[in-house]
């Protein structure tokens, strides 16, 4: 059987802590940072009297939510140093996903790699409004599900879009 002092017991402790103590410290101030950035968010859209029913935030980056009811939708490219864009979905046409990729090709297989991934709003006129950028792969080496993501969003902006149109037909 194993004979432990105390020392030696004692300094596996402190080396699992010291260990340990980084990624608690780095997980702590990414916390903080997320919720300051909510926080900020929530109230901008205080401020612009929106209730936000929907939205998603991934990568500690990107922000997106929406209004459904007023028909606004809130977009920010980077939650900790720029401003969130305001988006009135009565001014929007149509929206298309945007997907900039390449294929790569190996002498056992080919496959495609996603530059990037955008979210491309135009007016009735067919005049590009709005780019939301989903995905950048200068910036990011993987995608993290934001393939399924923009899917979402084109989906639920599309559906508050009709529901905008149903209203205006009504009235």
């Amino acid at each position: 059987m194993f004979d432990l002092d105390i020392i030696t017991l004692s300094m596996a402790i402190v080396a699992i802590i010291a260990f340990i103590m980084p990624f608690y410290i780095n997980n702590k101030k990414v916390k903080a940072k997320v919720e300051l950035a909510e926080k900020l968010l929530a109230d901008f859209a205080k401020n612009q009297q929106l209730d936000i029913q929907v939205k998603d935030l991934w990568r500690n980056k990107y922000f997106i939510g929406i209004d459904p009811q007023k028909g606004k939708l809130i977009y920010s490219e980077d939650i900790n140093s720029c401003a969130p864009v305001l988006i009135d979905i009565h001014l929007i046409g149509h929206v298309r996903i945007k997907e900039e990729s390449r294929k790569v090709v190996s002498p056992t297989s080919t496959r495609k790699v996603i530059d990037k991934l955008e979210l491309i709003f135009y007016s009735e006129k067919a005049e590009l409004v709005h780019n939301l950028e989903f995905y950048d792969g200068e910036t990011f080496s993987d995608l993290l599900g934001e393939t399924i993501l923009i899917k979402k969003w084109e989906t639920e902006i599309v559906s508050c879009m009709q529901q905008l149109t149903k209203k205006a037909l009504v009235l």
